[in-house]
Order: C-alpha cells, then structure tokens, then sequence
C-alpha cells in the first residue's frame, strides 16, 4: 500500500541518473538491484537500504560469486535486509519530476520485520516484464500483454505460418542485450534466407546460444562474468558434474593491481569432459567470460584446453590453474 502512489524510481531513473538521493531503499536482490546499489553508493548516496525478500543476493548465480558481492556491500556500509518485505509507503508532496530526478519528499516506508526507514528515494528492482500491450498479440491467437515464445528461427509460436518473428525480451528468451543483438542478427538470416528460398539446416539459421550457453556480467564490486549452467543449475537438469575451482591469485593479477581479488570456477560434464558452465568473480574479470564461452560453444575437450596456453603474464593463467586443480 502506498507503494505506487509514491511514484518510486525503476531501472529507468536509476540509469538515468539527474539527481543523487542522500537516502535511499532499493527493493530486490537480483542483478539490476546489485548493479543500481554498486554505483548509488559509488555515486555519493549516504544511506542505502536494500530490501531482500529472499535469503540472499542473486540466486541465480555460483554462491561464491553472490557472497563476494554480499561481503563488498557490508564493506561499504549497504544495509542488507534479507527474509524482509515492505509493509507500508507513505509519502507527502510527491511529484513527476522527470526521470531520475527526486519524485517530491521523503517517504516513509513500514518494513515487516517492524521496522521503519524514513528515505529520499525509492527504488524498485524487483523483475521486469516485456512492454507487449497494445501490439495486437490477441489479433493472432496470442495472449495479449503476456511474453512470446519463439523457436530457434525466431518464429512465435503459436501463430500461424512463418511471418510473425521476435527477439530481445519480447521473445522470452534471456533478457540480455547482447541475446538481442544475436537474436536479431539470427532473425535476420532467417528473413532473407526465406525470401530467396535458401535451405534453413545451416547453423546459423538456429537461435541455439539461447539454450544454456548464454553469457553474462553482472557490474557490481566485484564483478561477476559466467556463461552456461552454474553447478546447482547443472545437477538440476541432470548432469553429472566435476567443479574446479580456484583463486584468481595468479601472475599476471598480482601485476594488474595491488588489490585484485577474486575467484574462479568451471563445471564440468563428466561425460564428455567439456565445459557446462564457469563462473569468475573478482576485480576486473569482464573479460575472462569470453574464452569460457568459446569453449562452451565450441565443446571443447578439457585434454584439448591445456594446449590453448595462456600467455605470461597475464590473468587468462588462471585457466592453467583450474586445469591443474584435476592432474594427479
């Protein structure tokens, strides 16, 4: 109750950014509300509470890598509410000022662990939903404002024929810009290779990066880069997995900066001794998903992987150094 009335930030002001509220509630535990409270508090909010209804910060990712991030927001002095829901909003003088502007004075929010926070802003980070109203999805047999699912051509199902398409978020697939822009670029093979009456069995005509191979950063401190299935993921749909795990305490880390951290680790099939998943945690590792995602996509053999050396000295060892974890 109360909650809408107070016009709260979304993503889209907290991307946004005009004004930095002193105090502020952030609602949710998932990336975007990881990613909004790295860069508020990095940005000069003073107090910033966060409000988990669950029990710990993105589920969805290796435990290791949500602790890392739990730990670095206790650190900067981020108030963690876990098991915690809010009660009651209220809020006086409340304005559309624009986005990512103050939205009027401050507002009273009623916690139902009994505990009240009194803040300059508001914001949710709760989950998001495709924006599929009033696209006439109902016209075509759809349920209208509800998700699409597409298969690997990208055709909606559920329509008939082959000329309604999606991608991006629309399509009920990963929510993630780059899946867009793959999803798109797929999309459009697809187009053209209907219109001049090519065959559809070429790789590329297949959206298949969708299923369990998909990449992700989340920006928080420290960052977290993983693609394919986490070891919890894994075993849920079946697959008997080894994990290797190591610290990204490494050459070519010690020289990058004095205070790198971080952690690494990659599930393996056993049954075909390729990748099925990696996670890396720590200071700057953005850029270590991609090799992952190479030899994920491509099944590689972890025999094969010791013959992709990495150059010294740099942080990609740290590949060297979960491949040893398994030699007798």
């Amino acid at each position: 109750p109360g909650l809408r009335a107070a016009l709260p930030w979304t993503s889209r002001d907290a991307t946004n950014l005009v004004e930095i509220p002193r105090r502020v509630l952030l609602v949710g535990g998932g990336v975007v509300a990881c990613e909004t409270a790295t860069w508020l508090r990095q940005l000069g909010v003073e107090e910033l509470t966060v409000v988990v209804r669950g029990a710990r910060l993105l589920p969805r990712v290796e435990p290791f890598a949500a602790a890392a991030v739990t730990d670095m927001f206790g650190r900067h002095g981020i108030d963690v509410r876990f098991r915690t829901e809010i009660r009651n909003v209220a809020r006086d003088d409340t304005r559309d000022t624009g986005i990512g502007r103050i939205h009027g004075g401050p507002a009273t929010v009623d916690l139902d662990d009994g505990s009240t926070v009194e803040v300059d802003e508001i914001v949710v980070a709760a989950g998001r939903r495709p924006a599929t109203e009033g696209l006439g999805l109902g016209a075509v047999g759809l349920e209208a404002g509800a998700a699409t699912s597409v298969d690997d051509h990208l055709n909606v199902t559920g329509a008939d024929g082959t000329w309604l398409y999606a991608v991006g978020d629309v399509a009920g697939r990963a929510a993630l810009t780059h899946m867009g822009k793959y999803q798109a670029r797929v999309c459009g093979d697809v187009i053209a290779a209907r219109a001049e009456g090519r065959d559809l069995d070429h790789p590329r005509y297949r959206a298949t990066a969708d299923h369990d191979q998909v990449p992700q950063v989340i920006f928080t401190e420290p960052e977290i880069a993983s693609v394919g299935h986490t070891a919890a993921s894994a075993r849920a749909a079946g697959i008997d997995v080894e994990v290797l795990e190591v610290d990204l305490a490494v050459a070519g880390s010690a020289l990058a900066r004095d205070d790198f951290t971080g952690h690494a680790a990659l599930v393996v099939d056993r049954a075909t001794d390729t990748l099925a998943g990696a996670t890396f945690a720590g200071t700057e590792v953005a850029e270590l998903v991609h090799a992952a995602t190479v030899a994920l996509v491509g099944k590689v053999p972890l025999d094969t992987l010791w013959h992709a050396v990495p150059a010294y000295p740099t942080v990609s060892e740290v590949w060297l150094r979960l491949l040893e974890t398994r030699r007798p």
